[in-house]
């Protein structure tokens, strides 16, 4: 018994120094394209070979031969190696994360140096793209928004997915050790990071928001509320702009009739931009924008306050009001970046109000 707990003393110092807590430890990431899923909201990899490219290509960013950084690749050289290894940069399926981590008991800290950019091509032979330091990409990633799907936040940016590790990968070195399989970086997860979160403290807390798009059915015939509301809306605009001449022709109802024919007007079109926030399960809407069609054709774009600047009112609501109020009928064309068909609307809207948010998607497909 005795022998047993020495052995099992020296297998916990053997690997020991792979999970010191206090101290930051060099850690190698590598992300696949194909292995994320549409629960994370966004493809990361897909993403950020898009943003890192233009910003080579376009001289903001500079990409280096290797970590050491001693020769440069300009974004020229960089399409002379596109070309000849017939192996695109966008389409790149891997890429690798250098970092440094913390585990402070109370989250895990990440500190990211930079990425490596590897790809395979069709000879499946290994062709490096280069390196580029995270010093160059920080600001540009704290700026861009990243585009998700209907599962993801609208408001995040690559800097807030990359601090959360909002992405599928696995750990390929640690603290200086190579990890040989995907259980063996399972297991370190497990281990070192556990049911902590990364970098809580950065990242604090903002409401979970997304943008969506919709149109206002103006061909309604039912007689139930949301229907006779809808029928409200589309009635008190036509009015307004018939008894408001100036105000039509300013917005550009000048380019679509002419004064002779301004008590022709008929809204045949209503599409509505706005921010959907959820708060303890509560839903929030701030309208951001309107485009009225009159007779098909397009008026210039609404901001919000322009919408209560119409003096529009629909018992005895204004417009931005009666927008939140969201008691007409409605048709969802699109929610952050992806656009939603019509026949799949009314599930999008049902999972918007009765799941998780981060399942939206799940809930159309298993409905």
């Amino acid at each position: 018994m005795r022998r047993l707990k020495i052995l099992s003393l020296l297998l916990i110092l053997e690997f020991a120094p792979a999970f010191v807590f206090a101290d930051e430890i060099p850690v190698l990431l590598m992300l696949r394209r194909s292995e994320q899923v549409e629960s994370y909201g966004s493809n990361f990899v897909d993403q950020v070979n898009a943003l890192v490219y233009r910003e080579i290509t376009e001289n903001r960013v500079k990409l280096w031969d290797s970590q050491q950084k001693e020769i440069q690749i300009t974004g020229g050289t960089l399409k002379e190696i596109e070309k000849n290894s017939g192996v695109s940069f966008l389409s790149q399926e891997t890429i690798f994360v250098y970092e440094k981590w913390e585990n402070t008991k109370k989250e895990v800290v990440t500190k990211t140096l930079g990425f490596s950019f590897v790809q395979r091509n069709g000879t499946d032979e290994e062709v490096s793209f280069g390196y580029v330091d995270f010093k160059d990409l920080n600001e540009i990633f704290m700026k861009n928004k990243i585009n998700t799907n209907a599962n993801g936040i609208f408001s995040s940016t690559y800097t807030t997915y990359l601090l959360s590790k909002n992405f599928a990968y696995n750990i390929v070195q640690f603290a200086g050790k190579q990890v040989k399989s995907v259980g063996e970086s399972e297991e370190i997860k497990k281990n070192y990071v556990g049911n902590l979160k990364y970098n809580t403290s950065l990242l604090g807390y903002y409401p979970p928001d997304k943008y969506v798009s919709y149109l206002i059915d103006t061909y309604s015939e039912g007689t139930d509320e949301k229907s006779e509301n809808s029928k409200k809306l589309i009635k008190a605009i036509e009015e307004f702009f018939i008894n408001n001449q100036e105000i039509f022709f300013n917005m550009g109802g000048d380019r679509i009739i002419s004064h002779i024919q301004r008590n022709k007007i008929k809204v045949t079109r209503i599409e509505v931009n706005e921010i959907w926030r959820k708060v303890n399960d509560v839903l929030s809407y701030e309208p951001k924008s309107m485009t009225i069609y009159i007779n098909d054709s397009a008026m210039n774009e609404m901001s919000q306050r322009a919408m209560g600047d119409m003096e529009i009112l629909i018992d005895e609501m204004d417009m931005p009001a009666f927008l939140k109020n969201k008691k007409f009928n409605m048709i969802i064309t699109k929610i952050n970046s992806q656009s939603i068909k019509r026949q799949d609307s009314y599930l999008y809207y049902k999972a918007l109000m009765a799941t998780e948010w981060d399942k939206v998607i799940d809930y159309v497909i298993n409905y």
